[in-house]
């Protein structure tokens, strides 16, 4: 065991994106919107940000539980489907209820789309 040598496995950099920019190619994107409602029985969410939905699966129950619909939220993860029929499977959930969210796309969409 001593001998053993850690794997290491980066992921790939989540490239923030809005809904309507996703494409079924895309690897890991960053997401943000606010949660308008939960589907308890299979772990998913509906992601609004302001422009466009994206139905959002998750894989952790706890984390699920504590989201709630009207909050403000970061998602990163995998953009899996096919073009009209997108979902993200998230592997990170950040509450932005906090965070100016005017200020945010503001500073965060324009950099990226230029």
């Amino acid at each position: 065991m001593a001998d053993e040598q850690k794997q290491i496995i980066r992921r790939a950099p989540a490239v923030p994106k809005k809904i309507s920019d996703l494409k079924p190619e895309m690897g890991r994107v960053c997401l943000a919107g606010t949660i308008i409602s939960k589907n308890k029985d299979i772990g998913s969410f509906i992601l609004d940000d302001g422009e466009n939905k994206i139905l959002i699966l998750t894989n952790d129950p706890k984390e699920f539980e504590q989201l709630r619909e009207g909050t403000f939220i970061r998602v990163m993860g995998k953009v899996w489907g096919q073009e009209g029929e997108l979902e993200i499977q998230a592997d990170i959930i950040q509450d932005f209820s906090k965070i100016d969210k005017e200020l945010y796309n503001k500073v965060v969409y324009t950099k990226f789309r230029e």
